[in-house]
């Protein structure tokens, strides 16, 4: 009979056990219902505070711009004007244009007509007349000669000048567009460092985030050993956790420097400043379009098609140019002047006019050579811009599939944060009803802060593509991100 209420008592206890059991893991997931898991790109950045803005400097680093005198707030817009104001590539790009214009004002010289003033005063001394055919008259001298002149020289027909001078137009319109190109290729330039800023920024807050829950959980598990329910291990298993953090949020201070010395080279901007971004990196659904739209609009657009199509015309003039050196030239001559002993002595005014034309018969293969060389130039430029058709179209088609790509990292990205931060809210839950040890917590920790970091990293993936979809259609200053103002409305 006693042995039979031990037995009955021990399954007592069991059955007692299971249901406090059920009942601990039940309360534990009170408090994190799948109902709340992050669902959502714009809860996910809710949640990791990246629509949120900060003034940085490299003294302060983040700091509320309130707690700064003269915080510099930054839209994407306002660091590409900055760029284009300051870079080295547009100003140079603007000096092209000069340089092409001059060229193009010496090949039109050739087609204009050329006057030249002369004066001069000269004493003979001795002319020997006989030497110059006046047999016995002896010598002669001295004397004076004066002369005042105007010249006058106008081709009248010479092939070769007019195709460098349309060749000369041609590249002043590719330099133009150039410009134009290297615009682009600024506001490309900046709009990476911008985004990059922002993704390190990112990675900050998210390093930030996790080395706070850290001490949190350090003070949950000393706490739970005070109480006997964890042991020392779970102690020195989330002190070894935030020493992890900690390690990390210094990496990412060193990374957040790098980033904003970068915006700050591109745009011109002081290094000892207070800088505050007014965009975030906040997810923009992009509307993906077809294929052939988007090659169309590359091929009316890429300013670079455009420098190529302006160069292979202009190298198709330069070899019609050197081909018609061999063709006759026809040039007027003219002058008229005062001839005199001295001014006012014996003045007589002279003139002639002389209409010429001229043809090479032997140059020892200078334009022959000239022919050829123009002729490999024209072939070379001409490899390059259908080389540059298939860059283009590549482009485009690298450009979309990464776009496309980027979204679905982004959404994926996203429900992994929801799907960690839920995971971490329930192991949290079971260790602090005394279930088990916190190995569970600290997995979850470290799930929940890869996670974090893959969002980051997945937006500044997606954000580049971003770019490099709007430099690929030839539209890149159409590229832009969600301000903080908008933000809020939303």
């Amino acid at each position: 009979m006693k042995k039979f209420f031990f037995l009955l008592g021990i399954v007592v206890t069991l059955v007692l056990f299971g249901v406090s059991q059920a009942l601990a893991v039940e309360s534990a997931g009170k408090g994190a219902k799948v109902s709340d898991i992050l669902q959502t790109p714009e809860q996910v950045e809710q949640f990791m505070r990246l629509d949120n803005i900060a003034s940085f400097s490299h003294e302060g680093m983040f700091l509320d711009d309130q707690e700064f005198s003269d915080p510099g707030r930054l839209k994407l817009r306002e660091a590409v004007d900055l760029g284009l104001k300051n870079n080295l590539v547009s100003r140079t790009a603007k000096e092209k244009v000069a340089e092409a214009l001059g060229r193009r004002w010496q090949m039109l010289s050739g087609l204009l007509p050329h006057v030249e003033g002369s004066i001069s005063q000269g004493r003979t001394f001795k002319e020997n007349l006989e030497a110059i055919g006046f047999r016995g008259q002896g010598a002669i001298g001295p004397f004076n000669t004066f002369d005042a002149r105007i010249q006058l020289t106008q081709e009248v027909l010479n092939l070769s000048v007019a195709s460098n001078f349309q060749a000369g137009i041609r590249d002043v319109n590719a330099a133009r567009y150039e410009k134009e190109f290297a615009r682009q290729k600024v506001t490309l330039l900046v709009s990476i460092d911008y985004v990059n800023a922002l993704r390190a920024q990112g990675d900050f807050k998210a390093a930030e985030s996790n080395w706070q829950l850290s001490q949190k959980l350090l003070k949950r598990a000393q706490d739970q050993f005070e109480a006997g329910v964890a042991n020392s291990v779970d102690v020195a298993r989330a002190r070894t956790r935030l020493a992890q953090d900690e390690f990390r949020l210094a990496q990412t201070r060193t990374s957040v420097h790098d980033a904003y010395l970068d915006l700050q080279r591109s745009t011109g901007l002081p290094y000892n400043g207070v800088v505050t971004l007014m965009n975030t990196l906040g997810f923009i659904r992009e509307q993906v379009p077809d294929l052939a739209v988007a090659l169309k609009t590359a091929e009316e657009k890429r300013l670079d098609l455009r420098v190529s199509k302006e160069r292979v015309q202009a190298a198709q003039y330069r070899v019609s140019g050197a081909r018609t050196q061999l063709f006759p030239k026809i040039e007027f001559l003219g002058d008229i002047g005062s001839s005199a002993n001295e001014i006012h002595e014996n003045d007589r005014t002279t003139s002639s006019i002389m209409l010429r034309a001229s043809m090479p018969i032997f140059e020892g293969g200078k334009i022959l050579g000239e022919i050829k060389e123009a002729k490999s130039l024209k072939t070379q430029i001409e490899l390059y811009d259908e080389d540059l058709k298939r860059q283009v179209e590549e482009d485009v088609q690298k450009a979309l599939w990464l776009l496309d790509t980027g979204i679905g990292q982004v959404d994926a990205a996203s429900h992994v944060v929801g799907l960690a931060e839920h995971e971490l809210t329930l192991a949290s839950d079971r260790f602090t009803q005394g279930i088990g040890d916190n190995i569970e917590v600290v997995n979850a920790q470290t799930a929940l802060a890869e996670a974090r970091s893959q969002y980051v990293t997945s937006l500044m993936q997606y954000h580049t593509a971003r770019i490099n979809f709007y430099f690929a259609l030839g539209e890149t200053e159409s590229f832009y991100l969600q301000d903080v103002q908008q933000k809020k409305e939303q």
